[in-house]
């Protein structure tokens, strides 16, 4: 391969990803889609952003970082396997404006200014590469940006046009009908009052669990903190009654506990 192959070849993977102006290429981010995602930075990659890309991409299985100089006329790229850690340290010290991707292309970070950089990725690549979603990751980069104005102040704008898709529930009458959270409340009213059975109402609400987490809704005390023990009261409780131990909770415990919970957590 020439220079020049070589050189078009790592322009075709940058644009792929990026637009002309070296932000996010807009039909790839609809490709998935892909959110975007803001994560504090300093002025050059450091561990946490080189987690950040190896961990999306262990989740994805690729099986290599790629590492471009973004604007570079250079046909220089490295690959950096991601089966072990050592992926992410070596990415440690690389200086902006640098891309980060995917080998499978299904995620990246832009890292194009200091203070932050921008994940972007599937919904299964940023299950690895931010585990507290989008909206709770978009909801500590802003309370990240408060913190660092004065360093970053550009960090305010960066937020705001980030801003969570969903606003954290308090109450369960604060969450808006035809959400999965709205459809975990419904099931806990239907068990408590009979209409439903224990095996129904726990393998309804742990698949509206999952629904709603991977839509990004958002929870806050004290509704978050009921929620988490129903679903510790549901993980002591067996679905498959030929499954059952002893110790594990029968259909009117767990049914007296979630009704408990629900008690003491004004609102419901």
């Amino acid at each position: 391969m020439t220079d020049n192959d070589a050189s078009s070849k790592v322009n075709s993977e940058c644009l792929e990803i990026l637009s002309s102006l070296g932000e996010y290429n807009p039909a790839w981010l609809a490709d998935g889609p892909k959110p975007i995602v803001p994560v504090p930075a300093g002025s050059h990659v450091d561990d946490a952003l080189g987690r950040h890309i190896t961990e999306g991409c262990r989740r994805v299985g690729a099986d290599a970082v790629l590492v471009i100089a973004v604007g570079s006329e250079t046909a220089d790229r490295t690959w950096l396997p991601v089966a072990t850690d050592i992926a992410a340290s070596e990415l440690v010290g690389i200086n902006l404006p640098v891309l980060l991707a995917s080998s499978d292309r299904m995620g990246a970070i832009l890292f194009s200014h200091p203070g932050y950089a921008l994940v972007a990725g599937t919904a299964e690549f940023l299950k690895g590469a931010v585990p507290e979603g989008v909206d709770g990751g978009r909801a500590r980069f802003g309370r990240y940006a408060r913190v660092a104005a004065e360093r970053w102040p550009g960090l305010k704008g960066i937020s705001q046009s980030f801003s969570p898709r969903h606003i954290a529930w308090a109450r369960a009458r604060e969450i808006p009908a035809g959400t999965s959270a709205a459809r975990q409340v419904t099931l806990m009213q239907a068990f408590t009052t009979g209409s439903i059975g224990g095996a129904e109402f726990a393998r309804g609400w742990l698949d509206a669990r999952r629904e709603s987490q991977n839509n990004g809704e958002r929870l806050r005390d004290p509704l978050l903190t009921a929620f988490d023990q129903i679903f510790s009261l549901v993980e002591d409780y067996s679905i498959d009654p030929d499954l059952k131990d002893p110790d594990d909770l029968s259909d009117q415990e767990l049914m007296d506990a979630v009704r408990e919970t629900m008690e003491r957590t004004d609102g419901f």
